[in-house]
């Protein structure tokens, strides 16, 4: 039976879980993934669109998409009637086309991204989990700028870039408010960098315990890594590498160095 024939006439919009009453956090946060079943997400949608035409012609095209993705759904629907407290809010009930709207837009083209590339939004699932609500809205802001429904052959790369997207807001969103939008961007970019077709899903999921180790060991000198060469790098090369690491790591904390990590890892061993 279709999910939304199960909804009775009672609908009942969802709390909105960016709203918590007090300071809205700044920066990498983590959010519990949604726990509401399939049924209260389409109830709730179904609320929203008694007095939202876009949410309404939305709610027609729900059992065309993955259930899984009902939440992201709500999110921006909850985005949508968050605001921050600055200069730098970013509308996404913002008319940009025809009249349409920034959420209007992204909840048209849910159910299609759903069956055809529904790593897109697992990874943007991800993304609003762990950084806050300004990121979240500038993240889909710019990723639906682009055509998801057809970039499936970027699917294990979007896949594998989902693991590493904490440490990622960690490393690019902390440090306070700027005013501006340029760790945004460079969360972005750096997401973008990840998911490009050139990259080795391999490579990717290796980022994770690498990070790890820099953030376990080296606590008073800074250790970085550029994702940019290691994405590319010779997967063997990089593994085998990373054994020594922590021995590294550990020589440049006791001599209070800050190192790029890059070199190391990426560097073949001399063959005599």
């Amino acid at each position: 039976m279709a999910i939304i024939s199960k909804i009775s006439e009672g609908s009942q919009k969802l709390q909105n879980r960016f709203l918590t009453g007090g300071f809205m956090h700044i920066g990498a946060v983590t959010r519990e993934p949604r726990a509401n079943t399939a049924e209260e997400l389409v109830s709730s949608i179904k609320a929203y669109a008694k007095t939202n035409p876009e949410i309404a012609e939305f709610a027609k095209h729900i059992n065309e998409m993955n259930p899984k993705h009902l939440g992201l759904a709500q999110d921006i629907i909850d985005l949508t009637n968050t605001r921050e407290m600055s200069m730098t809010n970013i509308d996404l009930g913002q008319k940009i086309q025809d009249g349409t709207t920034y959420a209007g837009y992204m909840l048209k083209r849910l159910p299609e991204i759903s069956k055809k590339n529904p790593e897109a939004l697992d990874l943007t699932e991800e993304v609003i989990n762990n950084s806050d609500t300004q990121n979240a809205k500038f993240f889909l802001s710019k990723l639906f700028g682009y055509n998801l429904e057809n970039m499936s052959s970027i699917s294990e790369q979007m896949k594998a870039t989902k693991e590493v997207v904490p440490e990622v807001a960690k490393s690019t969103l902390e440090g306070g408010y700027t005013g501006d939008f340029s760790k945004n961007n460079q969360f972005f970019t750096f997401i973008q960098t990840l998911c490009s077709g050139d990259s080795k899903p391999e490579n990717i999921k290796l980022l994770k315990p690498i990070f790890e180790m820099m953030d376990k060991i080296n606590k008073n000198t800074g250790a970085t890594c550029n994702i940019e060469r290691l994405r590319t790098a010779e997967t063997k090369i990089v593994k085998d590498n990373m054994d020594a690491l922590p021995y590294l790591l550990e020589n440049a904390e006791a001599q209070g160095k800050t190192i790029d990590v890059t070199d190391f890892l990426t560097k073949a061993p001399k063959v005599d």
